[in-house]
């Protein structure tokens, strides 16, 4: 058993989410402030990954790495026995991190000024690698039905067919909701996709924290056809909290695809991984699957105390349900006026949040909380936006 209560002062460790110096800059808030806004946990991590890099630390030297067979064979046990996926060696490409490939995949697949799609609410890196790159945005707003996002077929077959849309950046599970998209869902995606002749750029990284494993399928197990048309974007990054040492893979099956996006990397000069990332993850992925499934389960407690307390105490207040990760999205357009105001709530609460606007698009009324903290502290948080609402309920 690991002990996800532990508590954990973490602005001695200088990760940005606690810094002092970041809270008071980026939100004016003091030492007592509780950051829910960067995506990353507050537990600490696998032990097996601190021994990996203290192992690593000792041999005394930190020149040009090479990506070992231990990396790939780690990748394919993991692939298989979580997501029951076939992958191959040479499908596989260790990358730096998922943004940073998202820009270079923009640049290996279009031109400038042709149309990339994505759909909104979306987390704003994806934005920022098409715009950046002079591509076209499109975006695609996600249908809110009864508290919840379904996609719109009709709207992305209209942006495919008149756009010409080239490359699809899809999110799977979906960030900032934590939708899990089901098997028929994601199937009509790869149609439309192999219909228009689409590249799907498929973002997997929220793919680990499930909290109904059996209802999600990894987008290559929906139709066979799309591995010659799809680069998995993958990453042990959220679930391990290895945000630092910007590890991450792509899977990508086409030969001719593989070897234009690799040519693109080597013109950017990625060559030679983050010494601490190859060991890191592959301690993850052979020694983390009891350590996942335990946060898990205490990250679905959670949200369970987060839905029943703001139901009873913040009716005005809507959560989305979450089916992945650990990311709470707030509906609370109908407590705010504005954004202004939304803001004005957490700073008096002493709270730092993601505002919807950060978006892209169509997030306007929202507001995105990260949950993995103590659930002494998650009690905290509950306590302080309560004093908040209800003040603000007597006026």
């Amino acid at each position: 058993m690991y002990d996800f209560d532990k508590e954990r002062d973490r602005k001695q460790t200088n990760c940005r989410k606690w810094s002092p110096k970041i809270i008071k800059e980026k939100f004016h808030l003091g030492e007592d402030a509780i950051p829910l806004d960067l995506a990353d946990i507050d537990f600490e991590c696998l032990p097996e990954i601190k021994e990996a890099m203290i192992a690593r630390a000792e041999m005394g030297e930190y020149s040009y790495t090479s990506v070992t067979d231990d990396f790939y064979e780690a990748v394919i046990d993991w692939n298989k026995r979580r997501f029951d996926l076939d992958l191959k060696k040479e499908w596989i490409r260790l990358t730096f991190g998922t943004v940073s490939t998202l820009h270079y995949i923009v640049q290996a697949f279009t031109n400038e000024n042709e149309s990339v799609l994505i759909n909104t609410p979306a987390y704003a890196p994806f934005a920022e690698a098409i715009e950046t790159n002079h591509r076209q945005l499109c975006c695609s707003p996600l249908v809110l039905k009864n508290n919840r996002y379904f996609l719109d077929f009709e709207d992305i077959e209209k942006q495919m067919q008149t756009k010409s849309v080239k490359v699809f950046i899809f999110c799977s599970p979906q960030n900032p909701s934590g939708r899990v998209w089901s098997s028929a869902e994601l199937k009509k995606v790869v149609d439309l996709c192999l219909k228009y002749d689409v590249l799907l750029v498929c973002d997997e990284i929220n793919r680990d924290i499930l909290f109904e494993r059996e209802k999600f399928s990894s987008i290559f197990k929906v139709h066979p056809e799309i591995a010659q048309k799809c680069i998995l974007c993958l990453s042990p990054n959220k679930a391990f909290n290895l945000g630092g040492l910007k590890v991450s893979y792509v899977v990508i099956p086409n030969e001719k695809i593989r070897e234009t996006l690799y040519q693109q990397l080597s013109k950017n000069a990625i060559t030679s991984p983050h010494v601490f990332a190859v060991p890191a993850m592959i301690a993850a992925y052979q020694h983390g699957e009891q350590w996942l499934d335990e946060l898990t389960v205490y990250m679905k407690r959670n949200f369970e105390i987060f839905y029943d307390f703001m139901a009873k105490n913040m009716p005005k207040i809507k959560v989305m349900k979450a089916d992945s990760s650990f990311l709470a999205w707030l509906d609370v357009s109908d407590f705010f006026n504005d954004e202004a105001d939304m803001t004005a709530f957490f700073k008096q609460a002493r709270l730092t949040t993601v505002p919807g606007s950060y978006f892209v698009q169509n997030g306007e009324g929202f507001v995105r909380l990260n949950l993995a903290i103590t659930q002494k502290m998650l009690q905290e948080v509950l306590n302080r936006m309560k004093e908040v609402y209800d003040q603000l309920e007597k006026l």
